[in-house]
């Protein structure tokens, strides 16, 4: 299962996950997909490749690469 069919399965349920960011260090993140209610409008500019998420504890949406995740929910990938 790919990153982003596990993503998926998960029908839109919190969930940590831990990637190596840009810069080479490691970020934990609870995020959830789906969230709305924080939209401005605008259009999508990444690509297939990458993942938008809802950060819930910085309530603010962040994004990651799906070959840079580690970990889903401290299950390794």
């Amino acid at each position: 299962m790919t990153v982003k069919q596990k993503i998926q399965s998960l029908g839109g349920k919190f969930f940590s996950v831990e990637f190596i960011k840009r810069d080479g260090t490691t970020r934990l993140m609870l995020c959830r997909v789906g969230v709305t209610k924080y939209l401005k409008g605008g259009k999508r500019t990444v690509g297939n490749d990458i993942q938008v998420v809802f950060d819930i504890h910085k309530m603010q949406y962040r994004s990651f690469r799906y070959d840079s995740v580690i970990k889903i929910n401290k299950e390794k990938v």
